[in-house]
């Protein structure tokens, strides 16, 4: 390859470099309720297409509590499992991360809380499992943590 060809193409890759970070989003244009809500609805079906499974077993061990019956002890391994599961979704899925990197483009961690709002709600839980599931010191924590790493300024892993 000639000087010529290897100058022009390395101009050509910065300027294409430069360009691309210029089209970062600017909060003050985009960050309008249609474009949180979508990028929201985005990010908690990847959470949901992620967590089907963790919560299907939630809601299953929650129905029983509300009925007052005691889950069996394979019910309770599946719960853990799956908590366990949902946990590492809800801490370092790819859809919290869209939620983590909305709330800080937005300087809103409110987007965090009212999103794991909006998870809960799709999953129609029982009033009772829905309120058991809010004053969980896990999920509590997992919320926390998403909101002080927004008002941190830490930076979503990618």
């Amino acid at each position: 390859m000639t000087l010529s060809k290897t100058t022009f193409l390395s101009t050509t890759l910065a300027g294409l470099m430069l360009s691309g970070c210029a089209t970062a989003p600017d909060p003050a244009k985009v960050c309008t309720s249609d474009w949180i809500g979508a990028r929201s609805n985005k990010a908690l079906d990847r959470i949901e297409s992620r967590s089907k499974s963790s919560m299907n077993a939630l809601k299953k061990a929650g129905e029983s509590w509300a009925q007052g019956k005691q889950p069996g002890v394979f019910q309770l391994l599946a719960l853990s499992n799956s908590m366990s599961k949902l946990k590492k979704e809800l801490t370092d899925g790819a859809g919290v991360r869209d939620l983590k990197t909305l709330a800080s483009t937005c300087n809103d961690p409110d987007i965090i809380k009212k999103s794991m709002s909006d998870l809960l709600d799709r999953q129609s839980f029982s009033p009772q499992l829905r309120s058991m599931i809010e004053s969980n010191p896990l999920f509590q924590s997992v919320v926390q943590e998403m909101i002080n790493s927004i008002a941190t300024g830490a930076a979503p892993k990618t």
